[in-house]
């Protein structure tokens, strides 16, 4: 909205002290700089958006398999026997309540990990390792626990990256730098009808900034109003507390 009103006020004191006439005499070579400007910018601007939906979508894609893997391992920790269950199932309790209580939060407001919610990763992995079982089904059973808790911690380290890596700095500035070119041409257009040009210009400004805005908001997916939130962690986190308190009772 600021960009867009800002457009509109260049247009209106371009169009009060810019002749028109004045205005139709570059209008010749000033079409042509701006088309082949603006494929440049639409190129560039493509190449953003793509890169920063990808990022989006693999940050989104990490979350599911992560949450899938601790489901899957808690899972099987429920059929071991019930002293060795406990102790895997309340470690991964932990480990996702701190994901959704610190983790997150750190993600969003800091960009990067909480360092109390990889300790606790660490301790779930070295508990299901350090399990001592009495028969073969078992050690089966714990090697496939350890696989899922493997690919959990991936997961979670794909999920931290996406939340630390962002497009660089200077191509923001690069593209923020050509939209206000491409605006000030909109702006000097020979257009001789004072609302035409405004329209023209505010439309133009407030749809590539538009465009803009929500390529920043994928761009670092645990922020701002598309921000991914831990629901699959809080749904995971209510299915080990089922096991905790009616499977380990029963």
């Amino acid at each position: 909205m600021v960009a867009t009103i800002l457009s509109v006020i260049i247009t209106v004191l371009i169009q009060r002290h810019v002749p028109a006439a004045f205005r139709r005499r570059h209008h010749d070579v000033g079409s042509v700089v701006f088309l082949q400007l603006g494929v440049v910018f639409a190129v560039l601007l493509a190449f953003v958006f793509s890169e920063a939906w990808d990022e989006y979508n693999a940050a989104a894609q990490a979350i599911d398999l992560e949450v899938g893997a601790m489901h899957g391992a808690a899972m099987i920790a429920a059929t071991l026997p019930h002293e060795q269950a406990r102790t895997i199932l309340e470690s991964e309790r932990s480990y996702l309540k701190s994901v959704i209580d610190h983790e997150w939060p750190v993600m969003a407001e800091q960009r990067r990990e909480s360092h109390t919610t990889d300790d606790r990763l660490t301790a779930l992995v070295t508990e299901a390792a350090n399990l001592t079982l009495g028969s073969a089904q078992d050690d089966g059973k714990k090697s496939e626990m350890l696989s899922l808790l493997s690919k959990a911690h991936e997961e979670r380290e794909t999920r931290i990256f996406q939340a630390t890596n962002g497009i660089p700095v200077p191509l923001w500035d690069v593209l923020i730098g050509i939209t206000c070119i491409l605006s000030l041409f909109v702006a000097f257009s020979a257009i001789e009808h004072k609302g035409m040009s405004i329209a023209l210009s505010a439309c133009f400004v407030g749809s590539i900034v538009s465009i803009l805005v929500i390529a920043r908001l994928l761009d670092y997916p645990f922020e701002g109003a598309l921000a991914l939130r831990p629901t699959d962690f809080i749904a995971v986190a209510d299915k080990i507390n089922y096991l905790v308190v009616h499977c380990l009772h029963d």
